[in-house]
């Protein structure tokens, strides 16, 4: 995981890089980390521990980021990435609550049998970060895989279940250097590679993404 004045300012970077070649860039957003006190609060309103891979990129890193971008209009990419118009990174300690409320009533309503095995894969997860969709990227809170990255899709999205990192900070390592491209799993999942479901930089639609 790269240290936090890195990782700002290779976020700031991309972000410039993609505003010169006339993509829609929004405002980096990256709050100071979070205080122990207030991790300790939000584990307590959660009623269990965080994963230490997101404790400590929120109490070491930042409490709060916002990275977004959007293609020009017309803009087309080769296949298999000819659907990724945008990237978004987001985390934030107030919001983990809230997608916590979001992601258990879909549980409630929609995903409610444990034995089933699609519906499982919602259960016992912390969500992190919105897709926008109804999905969410969350990580896992079973002993065997605790921290790992999962998808969760609403409507039998592909990546359903998949398994983008081994952790927090190993999805900011695989994922920052493709520019965060969209969070969709129709976005990552051309940068899966083979038998391992973790998003791959180095794959070969990786060096195709980079300089198309």
């Amino acid at each position: 995981m790269p240290p936090a004045m890195e990782l700002h300012s290779t976020l700031h970077r991309i972000l410039s890089r993609l505003a010169e070649d006339g993509y829609d860039t929004r405002e980096l957003i990256f709050d100071p980390p979070a205080t122990e006190p207030e991790l300790r609060a939000l584990e307590v309103n959660l009623g269990h521990p965080l994963p230490s891979s997101l404790r400590g990129v929120l109490g070491f890193v930042s409490r709060r980021v916002e990275f977004r971008w959007f293609a020009p209009a017309g803009n087309a990419y080769p296949t298999p990435l000819h659907q990724n118009f945008s990237g978004d990174l987001h985390w934030s300690l107030a919001l983990l609550r809230q997608f916590k409320t979001d992601k258990d009533q879909w549980i409630e309503t929609v995903f409610n049998n444990p034995d089933d095995k699609y519906d499982r894969v919602w259960h016992n997860k912390l969500a992190f970060h919105e897709v926008g969709n109804g999905d969410y990227l969350a990580l896992d809170l079973a002993p065997s895989t605790h921290g790992q990255v999962v998808y969760l899709s609403h409507d039998d999205g592909e990546g359903h279940g998949y398994v983008m990192a081994d952790s927090f900070a190993d999805l900011l390592d695989r994922w920052v250097p493709l520019a965060c491209t969209g969070a969709e799993d129709w976005q990552w999942l051309p940068f899966t590679n083979g038998e391992s479901t973790r998003i791959d930089p180095e794959c070969v639609s990786a060096n195709q993404w980079r300089s198309a």
